[in-house]
C-alpha cells in the first residue's frame, strides 16, 4: 500500500511541474507576441510625410511586432493612390518601409483632380501647378509626357499652366511662374524650363515674357 501512495504522489508532482512549465511557456509566448514595434524607418517618400505613411499603414500605435504582417502593411500602402509600390521588411523589432510614389504633374483646376498615372480626387496640398483650361483629348497624352520631363523644383515654381495653341503649333502652352514671369512652351521644349534658374541669372531682376517655344528670347513688361 505504501508503494502505491508514493507513485501517486510522484505522478501528482510531475503533473504540477508540467503545469508550471506550460504556464511559463504561455507567459513567454504572450510576452513576445505582445512586444510592440520599436521603430519604423521610411524611405522614398516625397509627397507624403513619414507620419502620413505610418498612418496609412495603420502603424501609428506601434502594434505588436509579431502580430503585424508585412503583406498587410504593403497592401494598405499600395491601396493609397499616392503610392505606386511599397516594399516592407522586418528587422529586430523594427519595420522598414520603402515606397515608390506616383508622379503628380499638375492639378486640373476645372475639377480639382491630380493628374498622375490615374486622376483621382483629393484635397492634399502639393507643389505642382494648376492647369487652368482644358487640353484636347488628342493632345493630353503628349502634354503629360512633356510635364514628366520637368524637374520637381521647376514644377514648384509654376503656379498655373494654360493650353495656348496658335496657328503655327497646336501643342503650345503658357506657364505662369510664381515670380511673375510668363513662359511660352511647346511640348518638345518643356525640358528647357529645367534651366529656368540659369535663364533668370541672365535676365536679372525684371519681369516679362520668356519665349522658349521659338527663338528663346525674353521680352520685359
Amino acid at each position: 500500500m505504501a508503494k502505491k501512495k508514493k507513485k501517486r504522489r510522484l505522478r501528482v508532482g510531475r503533473l504540477f511541474l508540467l503545469l508550471i512549465i506550460l504556464g511559463i511557456i504561455c507567459f513567454l509566448l504572450y510576452y513576445f507576441v505582445d512586444i510592440p514595434i520599436k521603430s519604423i524607418t521610411i524611405k522614398g517618400n516625397d509627397n507624403l510625410t513619414d507620419q502620413e505613411v505610418i498612418e496609412i499603414a495603420k502603424l501609428e500605435d506601434y502594434p505588436s511586432f509579431f502580430g503585424t504582417l508585412t503583406l498587410s502593411i504593403k497592401n494598405k500602402l499600395e491601396n493609397n493612390f499616392y503610392i505606386r509600390k511599397a516594399t516592407v521588411t522586418k528587422g529586430f523589432f523594427t519595420i522598414k518601409i520603402k515606397i515608390d510614389e506616383e508622379d503628380i504633374l499638375y492639378i486640373d483646376k476645372n475639377n480639382m483632380k491630380y493628374s498622375m498615372d490615374g486622376s483621382k480626387k483629393d484635397d492634399k496640398s502639393l507643389c505642382v501647378p494648376y492647369l487652368i483650361n482644358e487640353v484636347p483629348k488628342n493632345k493630353i497624352k503628349r502634354f503629360k509626357k512633356a510635364m514628366t520631363k520637368l524637374n520637381k523644383n521647376v514644377l514648384c515654381k509654376i503656379s498655373e499652366i494654360k493650353y495656348y495653341p496658335n496657328d503655327i503649333d497646336k501643342d503650345r502652352y503658357l506657364a505662369y511662374m510664381d515670380d511673375g514671369n510668363e513662359v511660352y512652351l511647346t511640348v518638345n521644349k518643356f525640358k528647357k524650363l529645367n534651366k529656368y534658374d540659369t535663364i533668370l541669372e541672365s535676365i536679372g531682376k525684371q519681369n516679362g515674357v520668356l519665349y522658349l517655344d521659338y527663338g528663346d528670347y525674353f521680352e520685359a513688361k
